[in-house]
Formats: C-alpha cells, sequence, structure tokens
C-alpha cells in the first residue's frame, strides 16, 4: 500500500491499509481500534483512490459511532477530493476499461469527459479480446466434436469389416457413417467461416492496441 502524504505516521498506514483490506473483502466494518487510529485523511484518500461515493463516510460513522468515535468528516472529505485525482486521471479509465471493470460516477467535471473517453478506449479493447477469445473457444469446441465423430467413424469402419456381420447391420453401420460424415462437414464449414471471423476479430484488435 502506498500511504499518501507520506509524512503520516507508519501506524495511520496500517491503520488505513486494514480499512482498505476490508473494504476489498466486502465488509467495510471498523473495529475500535482502527476508528480510534485512524487518519481520516488517508482514510478518505483510499477511498477516493478507488473512486468510492463519498456517502462510504457513513459506513464508518456507524462503525465508529459504537465506539464513541466521531470521523473527521473534514478531513476525510479532503483525503477523498485528493484520492480523486489519481482515480479520475485518463490512465486510470483506460486501464479500467481494458480489465473489462466498471467506473464510478465520482470524477469532477473538469476531468470527467478525458476520463470517459478513455475509459471508453480500454473498454473498446476488452470487448474486441473478448470477441476474438469467444471465438477461439468456438473454435476449439467444434475441431473437437470433429476429433470424437472421427473416432467415432474409425470405430464404425472398423466393425464394418468384420465377419460375420448380417447384411442389415452392414447396412445400418453404413448409414450411421454417412450421418457422421455429414456431420463432420457442417462443423468444418462452420469452423471456416468462424476462422473468417476470427481473422476480422484479430486485426480489429490489432489495430486498437497499437
Amino acid at each position: 500500500m502506498r500511504c499518501y502524504p507520506r509524512s503520516y505516521p507508519q501506524a495511520a498506514c496500517q491503520i488505513a491499509g486494514l480499512v482498505l483490506l476490508a473494504w476489498l473483502q466486502g465488509c467495510a466494518t471498523m473495529n475500535a481500534d482502527q476508528c480510534q487510529m485512524a487518519d481520516w485523511r488517508l482514510v478518505g484518500y483510499q477511498d477516493g483512490v478507488l473512486g468510492r461515493s463519498a456517502a462510504a463516510v457513513g459506513e464508518y460513522r456507524e462503525d465508529c459511532a459504537s465506539h464513541a468515535v466521531v470521523p473527521d468528516l473534514d478531513a476525510y472529505r479532503a483525503g477523498r477530493n485528493e484520492g480523486l485525482v489519481e482515480y479520475c486521471k485518463a490512465e486510470n479509465g483506460f486501464r479500467l476499461g481494458r480489465s473489462g471493470k466498471g467506473w464510478n460516477a465520482v470524477c469532477p467535471d473538469e476531468t470527467v469527459t478525458a476520463f470517459q473517453a478513455a475509459y471508453q478506449d480500454g473498454r473498446a479493447i476488452y470487448l474486441a479480446r473478448t470477441r476474438v477469445n469467444q471465438t477461439n473457444s468456438q473454435i476449439y469446441k467444434r475441431r473437437h466434436a470433429m476429433d470424437t465423430l472421427e473416432q467415432d467413424k474409425h470405430d464404425k469402419l472398423v466393425d464394418l469389416v468384420q465377419d460375420g456381420l448380417h447384411a442389415d447391420q452392414r447396412v445400418l453401420l453404413l448409414y450411421e457413417i454417412h450421418e457422421i460424415d455429414e456431420q463432420i462437414d457442417v462443423l468444418a464449414q462452420e469452423v471456416s467461416e468462424l476462422e473468417l471471423d476470427l481473422d476480422y476479430q484479430q486485426a480489429m484488435l490489432d489495430r486498437l492496441i497499437k
């Protein structure tokens, strides 16, 4: 964890780190020690960096009320505003979009336009990469199905040349082999079409990431 500013005592950094860890785990509960030792400006800064709503301090207020501690709202808000400077940078918006994450509507008017534009650029890469991965997966599944059918066809061809088969059994095997060939042809056509799609999708992705 990076503490901000660097002049903050190490103990305060540790307490804020515990608060941040609790939030990341889906539980923003603060215990008595955290409430009493918290540097509220640093807590606010961490919330700002994470793009949390200003309403988050209400959770801390509720947690700390039972320990007779009242959060320093001015310090928290000042720290959160400093953290939002980091969260609302265009490069962070791009990073969030590229990773497929959502974004929180917390940025001030002077930064929100650039932030959203960068987010959309990153999001476009995420979606393009997702399409490539999905198409690769569809190709893999069809090729695997073709391999399974080829093995089934091989087994039936072996059965077909065995001695002692009745004529009707041979006819049935030939019919089943014909059906397998038709299924393989359908899958092969789908693979060809998907490979064309993949070439286009990969070209689009390459264009976006250059």
